[in-house]
């Protein structure tokens, strides 16, 4: 009996301290893509760290980020991380120093002094926008070369883009340099989508085609003028004293009408609207002009 209790303590020693004194091991979790750099996120493994002998005392670090900063010239991880010392932080960093890609690195020491490491690559979509948009009248049956800056670019790798609407375009898959032939006036606004599948479509269109009717006095179309602009409330129209105004319509920068202004006075009021740009058409006789307005 006593051989039989002294080879089952053994076994219990044996294995107690097999696992009790194994080797410390971290994990860092899996590498993570976030398709926004808004998107917050949980790092670390389940479990962070095992083996050795309990608790665990954790460090999360990258390599330094330099900035333009004097004040601040380096982001460290304690910027990117809720808590650089728990087993599983989360990334809150959206800062316009962000990289597309960046390592993460975790060194946890057990309570022996045992200390094990490893790392995890976080990646970002990073899209970029601007404001810059473009006018542009053709004729009736003419064509236009569309060769801009898209107003939306970036992602994460290889990155492709499709143009909306299709309708009138040579090819709607090409960053730029492509025709468009509409038969009537549209915009296009591009979206662009990387190499990890996340896509970001433009904040408005990069290009608003304008159809003039064939025959069209040109002149006309200079005629109009809108003042002020920026303006936080009227929008006044200087127009020929003997053209005439049919109707108004106010316009996002999207292409969708938000206002019809039916009072065929030579003002709007745009007060009750958000700030911003929008497109403003206003229909004569025998021909429309449309303008860009701010909302301040």
């Amino acid at each position: 009996m006593k051989i039989l209790y002294l080879i089952l303590t053994t076994s219990f020693l044996l294995t107690y301290s097999a696992y009790s004194f194994s080797q410390c091991i971290a994990d860092a979790g899996s590498d993570i893509h976030r398709c926004s750099r808004d998107s917050t996120v949980q790092l670390g493994g389940s479990p962070t760290a095992f083996g050795g002998s309990t608790p665990y005392t954790y460090e999360w670090s990258i390599d330094p980020i330099p900035t333009t900063s004097q004040a601040v010239p380096y982001v460290y991880a304690s910027n990117m991380l809720n808590d650089t010392s728990i087993a599983n932080p989360m990334f809150i960093y959206n800062g316009s120093f962000l990289k597309d890609s960046i390592t993460l690195y975790l060194k946890i020491t057990d309570n022996q002094g045992c200390q094990s490491f490893d790392t995890l690559k976080l990646t970002t979509s990073l899209f970029g926008e601007h404001l810059i948009y473009h006018d542009i009248w053709i004729n009736d049956g003419d064509s236009v070369y569309l060769n801009e800056v898209p107003n939306i670019s970036g992602g994460f790798g290889t990155s492709t883009y499709d143009w909306n609407p299709s309708y009138g375009l040579s090819d709607t898959s090409l960053a730029l340099g492509f025709w468009a032939s509409p038969d009537t006036s549209v915009t296009y606004t591009p979206t662009v989508t990387d190499s990890k599948g996340c896509s970001k479509t433009a904040g408005g269109p990069l290009y608003f085609i304008w159809i003039n009717t064939v025959g069209l006095n040109d002149n006309k179309l200079k005629e109009v003028e809108l003042f002020p602009n920026p303006t936080s409330d009227i929008i006044n129209i200087k127009k020929e004293k003997s053209e005439i105004i049919s109707k108004i319509e106010l316009y996002t920068l999207s292409g969708k009408k938000i206002n019809t202004f039916n009072n065929l006075e030579n003002h709007i009021d745009i007060s009750n609207y958000s700030k911003g740009v929008y497109t403003l058409k206003i229909y004569f006789d025998d021909y429309v002009s449309s303008q860009k307005i701010v909302k301040k």
